[in-house]
Order: structure tokens, then C-alpha cells, then sequence
């Protein structure tokens, strides 16, 4: 925090998602009354659920203590309007020769939560079919699926200034998880 500035100190909510769209669907095949087509393609169901989201707001510092305080988490100087780096692809988001140290004894005017992260989309299916053992019995088989299309989803950037991978990518969100159950119900 700048002392006597607290207009930069004005920003969103680290936790807003300005973007969020969820959705999902359950499709089951339709009955049959051909006997071998009811046993090879009747009970199955097929579900999926759709997440797509905008990314979370940064806040980048410098990693020293330009402004002789004591604290490591001061801002940066924002020396150019863009933050983000020409290409914005998944190994470079911010641009470094958007900021630089503050003088000593002194505070950098770069806003607070001021750079967005990148978004994620998220794909997970299901897909299921019960069988009937007796009456009352059925043995559910399920095969799912978690970021089916194995969508590559960057995490957020580093933002400490003084660090060398400043405004670089270094992780990415989970790869296509798959995992198989059997449920039986008595």
C-alpha cells in the first residue's frame, strides 16, 4: 500500500471470476425392444459437465524492500498501459519490460490485484450402464473421465518482479484423469 494513495489500493476482489459458465447434461440411449439390441446398447447413460472460467486477479510485487519498510511484498513501478507480454500464449504472460524496481526509499505505483490470470475450460464425462442381477440387485459399471479432451489449463504466472521467471507459466492444471467403478446395490 502506497501511504497517502489509497486509490491504488482500489481493485477487484482477488476471488472474482468476472466469467463463469457451468453446464451439464445426462443423456441416456432410448429403450428398444429388439432383445439383442437391448442387451448390447439399452441402459447405458452418458453425462458430462462443462466448466469454463475467466482467470483470478494478481497482484505483482517486487520481492524486495525498495521502500526500506521491512515488508518483501511491495509493488512494482507500471511503466507501460499493457502488462501482458505481445504473444500471451501459455509460457509468457506478463511482460517484464512493463515494470521496474521502485528507487530506493521509495514505493512502486502498480495497482493492486491489477493483472488477470489466464481462464480455464474443464470437460468431464461419464459414462455408466446398470445391469439388473435380480429384482431388488444391479451392478452399475461407470468409466469417467476428468478433462476428457486433456485440455491444457496454465496455471497463473509468477508475479514476484526480482524472480527470473517473472511473468512466466511454470504450472498447469490437472491432465485427463480417468477412473473406472463397479457398484453393486442390494
Amino acid at each position: 500500500m502506497l501511504p497517502g494513495n489509497r486509490r491504488l489500493d482500489r481493485a477487484n476482489c482477488g476471488s472474482d471470476r468476472r466469467h463463469s459458465f457451468n453446464a451439464s447434461t445426462v443423456w441416456a440411449t432410448p429403450r428398444v425392444s429388439n432383445r439383442v439390441l437391448k442387451i448390447v446398447a439399452g441402459g447405458w447413460q452418458l453425462s458430462g459437465i462443462v466448466r469454463l472460467t475467466t482467470g483470478t486477479w494478481l497482484t505483482p510485487v517486487t520481492g524486495l524492500d525498495n521502500a526500506l519498510t521491512g515488508q518483501q511484498d511491495q509493488r512494482p513501478n507500471q511503466v507501460r498501459a499493457n502488462v501482458y507480454d505481445r504473444q500471451k500464449n501459455n509460457d509468457v504472460w506478463i511482460n517484464p519490460a512493463a515494470y521496474t524496481q521502485p528507487a530506493t526509499g521509495t514505493y512502486g505505483n502498480a495497482g493492486r490485484l491489477s493483472i488477470l490470470g489466464p481462464g480455464s475450460i474443464r470437460i468431464d464425462m461419464g459414462l455408466s450402464r446398470t445391469f439388473q442381477v435380480r429384482e431388488n440387485q444391479s451392478v452399475q459399471l461407470r468409466v469417467e473421465a476428468f478433462n476428457a479432451p486433456n485440455h491444457l489449463n496454465p496455471g497463473n504466472p509468477n508475479v514476484t518482479f526480482n524472480n527470473q521467471n517473472f511473468g512466466r507459466i511454470l504450472s498447469a492444471g490437472d491432465p485427463r484423469l480417468m477412473q473406472v467403478g463397479l457398484k453393486y446395490t442390494f
